[in-house]
């Protein structure tokens, strides 16, 4: 994976300009896409790194909102959202679109089966 795209979709992402003091969690990111991998060898897959950027998005947006109860407003304008919870789901919807994106690719580790008798 490409860790200056998973940088610049990250930024993209959150909105966040210095990801340099989060490349911890964009490393955790990339690391947690790797080992959900089918073939070790579809590492270089562009979509990947959508996918990555989507779950450290995740993290950020988790990480503030745990600590955060109301965004900032910027030059008079109205809030964002007043409610952190409705950052997160959105945060959340943009991995589950990049893993479907990348189903494929990566193993689905929430899947079950589940018998019915009839």
């Amino acid at each position: 994976m490409n860790m200056q795209m998973i940088y610049s979709l990250f930024r993209l992402f959150s909105g966040e300009q210095d990801t340099q003091k989060y490349m911890p969690l964009l490393t955790t990111a990339m690391q947690e896409v790797k080992a959900s991998l089918r073939n070790p060898e579809d590492e270089t897959e562009v979509r990947l790194c959508y996918l990555a950027a989507a779950v450290a998005n995740l993290r950020y947006t988790q990480m503030f909102g745990a600590r955060e109860k109301a965004l900032a407003t910027y030059a008079g304008t109205a809030a964002r959202q007043s409610d952190p919870s409705h950052q997160i789901h959105f945060a959340e919807q943009l991995v589950h679109s990049y893993k479907a994106l990348c189903s494929d690719l990566v193993q689905e580790k929430d899947f079950f089966f589940a018998g019915v008798r009839g």
